[in-house]
């Protein structure tokens, strides 16, 4: 299975942030890199660095192995990026992302809204009907809200990330077309 480094650079700061990509695109292609080297090179304090790394490996995103140093004594872990289970947790993440605007748009779908000309706040009709249909904020009337943008929005978002799920579908296939042609 491959992912391209962006691909792990967005699940990576997706899951555990920013301060986690330096150490991906540092470790993207490599195996068993010392965390020594992995701080030296992002240039982070070996603390920050062990933190992300350990983060990462809490999140199933990277793998080590631990050595005793034979001069020093102690032992030192050389840290790998786990790229399947990252693929993995992109599938996962986009999995949530458009079950939670599916969530959305049916709410949207089968709520009316309402809001006033200063748009403070967007309130559902029960909540409007207890408020008199007057803004809580500002005390003006509230008008039924036309919320067809905020659906045909979320409907587009929803059929960019399907085929994003299917352009990753198609090329897990291709990856496992090549490795059955090559064994």
């Amino acid at each position: 299975m491959t992912i391209s480094k962006d691909a792990v650079g967005e699940v990576v700061r997706d899951v555990i942030g920013e301060d986690a990509v330096a150490i991906t695109d540092y470790l993207y292609g490599k195996e068993r890199i010392s965390e020594f080297t992995i701080a030296e090179e992002v240039d982070y304090e070996i603390h920050t660095a062990r933190y992300i790394l350990y983060k990462m490996l809490e999140n199933n995103l990277a793998t080590f192995i631990r050595r005793k140093d034979r001069i020093k004594g102690w032992y030192i872990c050389y840290w790998t990026l786990d790229l399947e289970r990252i693929a993995r947790k992109q599938r996962e993440l986009l999995d949530d992302q458009i079950s939670e605007l599916e969530d959305r748009l049916e709410n949207e779908q089968g709520s009316q809204f309402y809001m006033c000309s200063n748009t403070c706040v967007r309130l559902t009709f029960p909540e409007a009907a207890e408020n008199n249909y007057k803004c809580p904020e500002c005390g003006e009337i509230m008008n039924t809200q036309d919320n067809s943008r905020t659906v045909e929005f979320l409907q587009q978002r929803i059929d960019e990330l399907n085929e994003e799920k299917r352009n990753l579908d198609l090329s897990e296939s291709e990856n496992a077309e090549k490795a059955a042609v090559t064994e």
